[in-house]
């Protein structure tokens, strides 16, 4: 039967300032010589926060290894959470990953899972891969797919770091089912009023007309646009 082990630790961090806070249960700390692996323990628990203290994170990991020289962490499994408590709170899960600790960063790859509350409203992420920044408040990736409710989006990037979240990709698209679709550069959603904010020059497929403009605002619960320049419109029987 395996010992338990809770290991409590604060490894001060002198390039960020930042903490962790560690607790290990089960298995063991192993270490070996040159360059081999000098940490690794089973069903660890990593608490800590961002730069600027405003956003705290935790990883559960079934398995975590590290190398000497090496400023990351190999984490197994993991499920992490990210919570900045005055905007929204972030969950991922991971088959695979890896943890760059001096930056709060976060390489993530293989049945991945995301989940974005913000607003009381929830929002799905998907992609093979992701890359997270914590202190620069978004996540990447080459194929970012996002899902709210009936609503989906495809882009690269989704930024937190202002009050509406920003999705970038060049172009995006999005869409309704049966209902409308299009293209933007830049699109910022806004829960609360159900508003789209679309950058640039932006096209809206809907009622059987092409319709384009710049800086669209639309308004995605009625299917309806708000405020554009330059608004053109073609019909499909023009």
């Amino acid at each position: 039967m395996g010992w338990r082990l809770i290991v409590y630790c604060v490894l001060a961090l002198a390039l960020t300032g930042s903490f962790l806070f560690i607790t290990i249960e089960n298995e063991s700390l192993s270490s070996k010589e040159n360059n081999s692996s000098i940490f690794n323990a089973k069903e660890i628990e990593i608490r800590s926060s961002s730069k600027n203290k405003e956003i705290f994170y935790t990883i559960e990991s079934e398995m975590i290894n590290a190398l000497s020289n090496s400023n990351n962490l190999s984490i197994f499994k993991p499920k992490i959470e990210i919570n900045n408590k005055n905007s929204y709170l972030v969950k991922l899960s991971a088959n695979k990953g890896v943890f760059f600790f001096e930056s709060n960063q976060f390489d993530l790859s293989e049945k991945i899972n995301v989940n974005l509350i913000k607003d009381n409203e929830k929002i799905d992420l998907f992609a093979e891969k992701v890359f997270v920044d914590i202190d620069k408040e978004y996540l990447s990736s080459k194929n970012l797919n996002l899902k709210h409710n009936d609503l989906t989006f495809s882009g690269k990037e989704v930024s937190l770091s202002d009050e509406l979240i920003s999705v970038s990709g060049n172009p995006i698209s999005f869409a309704r089912k049966n209902i409308f679709k299009g293209l933007s550069d830049e699109i910022k959603i806004d829960l609360k009023r159900k508003l789209l904010y679309l950058s640039g020059t932006s096209s809206i497929f809907i009622d059987g007309k092409d319709i384009s403009g710049e800086d669209i605002v639309f308004d995605y619960e009625n299917n309806s646009i708000l405020n554009s320049e330059n608004l053109r419109i073609k019909s499909e029987n023009s």
